[in-house]
């Protein structure tokens, strides 16, 4: 038997006759580092020690909906870790420092647990439009006996070659999940009005059944098709954010993969749910026993697609604090000058040196900080010549120049110093951004996200990690290895 169960988000178990490896497992509720982004969704309650022994853990990339802080302390250190190669020194020196046995995770190289094989393949990054999963490692896990497989390409697309090569190793096609990532923060957009948008579902949906088709035709058709991802609600104070960030409900691009191969099961798992095959074929789809449960859909928060029908307007600081005293305003300005460095030669800079360099239509053609404090708010500019954010003289930033960011003062400096991670401010519901014309001149907050990664500041990232174990309870029983 080959057997694969959801654990939520993109987590799983894969168990074999004699081995049973987590795939980037989230084993607490709270979600993004510190939890600050909110909530796993669905909700779950998970007991721990009801687990089955772990012969090893496989942690595919660095972002904190893979590599969890608080989930890797809920193990137990006699386990063996895997972690891509690719991934910052500062993923490395922390399980070092937590006890793991930290094996590196090679591209396009075989890996053997017990009975498990597990074959990672190279991503393609050379495109446009690329995110920032430079870690990552797409990969097909199978048995010795030949019951089953498991195929993901995780964060990314599917390589070129890469189903080519899965034939050859798994000739039956087994499992295939596949990660529905579409989110929007628009409602974050602080330059336009909210309007109805056409709905963009089906179209999205679509995407995924070119996906499947592709598999299809290179590998053949799975025996079981899993949609995940997304796994997260923002809840509290936050919780209408749940109708505007998440356009594609898994259950449309289930009805689209439906109409590709309606003979093979297409499912939504639940945190719990088990596919189970043998000899290559679908044997069941059980329930965990007893260690993760999912409470009825009732008792699920709502986050049925209301369009793009809102907008930020208040919100409360990540970290907590609403003041900047004159000691944090100097230190603010000392820390932006990494990012100034930062935006040299990026989009937005190459879209500045483009614009004209006089006001346009009333607005300054420049690019503006609004950084949010319980007195007075720091207004800042950035000086593309002079590679670093000025004060700014004048009318409210929002309504004189043409783009620009508004957050938390705090939260800026929370982040600059490592203190909370870029998922509790880009994508949060904790800033908003302006532009007035977009096509001449943008800022979103991946650049903040993209600044922040582990891969450019692992300093920064391994302060950060030590953060989040600092804050961990003394004593965490751990899911136990063998």
């Amino acid at each position: 038997m080959f057997r694969v169960t959801f654990l939520g988000h993109q987590g799983w178990l894969l168990s074999t006759a004699a081995t049973n490896v987590l795939v980037d497992p989230l084993l607490t509720e709270r979600f993004g580092h510190g939890g600050l982004l909110g909530l796993v969704y669905p909700p779950r309650q998970i007991d721990l020690a009801r687990f089955p022994p772990i012969d090893a853990v496989v942690l595919t990339h660095e972002h904190d909906d893979h590599f969890d802080i608080p989930s890797l302390n809920r193990i137990a250190r006699s386990i063996p870790v895997y972690l891509s190669v690719r991934s910052s020194t500062a993923a490395h020196e922390i399980l070092d420092h937590m006890g793991f046995l930290v094996h590196p995770l090679h591209c396009e190289q075989p890996l053997r647990i017990g009975d498990l094989r597990y074959r990672t393949f190279a991503a393609d990054h050379r495109g446009t439009g690329q995110s920032d999963e430079w870690d990552v490692f797409p990969f097909v896990a199978y048995d010795d006996a030949g019951h089953g497989s498991l195929l993901s390409s995780v964060d990314v697309a599917l390589p070129e070659d890469m189903l080519t090569m899965v034939r050859r190793l798994v000739p039956r096609p087994g499992i295939w999940a596949y990660a529905n990532n579409i989110t929007s923060d628009r409602f974050q957009d602080a330059s336009h009005p909210a309007r109805a948008l056409p709905d963009d579902g089906q179209a999205l949906a679509r995407v995924a059944a070119r996906r499947y088709e592709q598999v299809e035709q290179q590998w053949g058709p799975p025996v079981a098709t899993l949609i995940c991802g997304g796994g997260w609600s923002f809840g509290g104070e936050r919780a209408w954010i749940d109708h505007h960030a998440f356009p594609l409900d898994p259950e449309q691009i289930r009805q689209a993969l439906l109409t590709s191969d309606s003979a093979r099961p297409v499912l939504v798992p639940t945190p719990g749910q088990s596919v189970v095959t043998h000899e290559g074929h679908l044997h069941s789809v059980p329930r965990a026993p007893g260690y993760l449960t999912t409470p009825p859909i009732e008792e699920w928060p709502d986050r049925t697609y209301r369009g793009d029908g809102a907008r930020l307007k208040d919100y409360a600081p990540a970290c907590g604090r609403r003041s900047l005293s004159r000691r944090d305003r100097e230190a603010l300005l000392h820390e932006l000058d990494d990012l100034a460095r930062y935006l040299y030669g990026t989009a937005v800079f190459r879209q500045l040196c483009s614009l004209p360099t006089a006001p346009d239509d009333g607005r300054r053609p420049a690019l503006g900080l609004r950084l949010r404090a319980e007195q007075t708010p720091l207004m800042l500019v950035y000086d593309p010549a002079g590679c670093r954010f000025c004060p700014y003289e004048g009318t409210d930033p929002l309504d004189a120049l043409m783009s620009g960011i508004e957050c938390w003062g705090s939260d800026l400096l929370a982040l600059l110093r490592a203190e909370i991670g870029p998922t509790a401010l880009c994508y949060a519901g904790r800033l908003r951004v302006w532009n007035t014309d977009p096509r001449r001149l943008r800022i979103s907050p991946h650049e903040l996200w993209t600044f922040a990664h582990p891969l450019r500041r692992p300093a920064a990232a391994a302060a950060l990690y030590r953060r989040l174990l600092d804050a961990e309870p003394p004593f965490v029983p751990p899911v136990s290895g063998r």
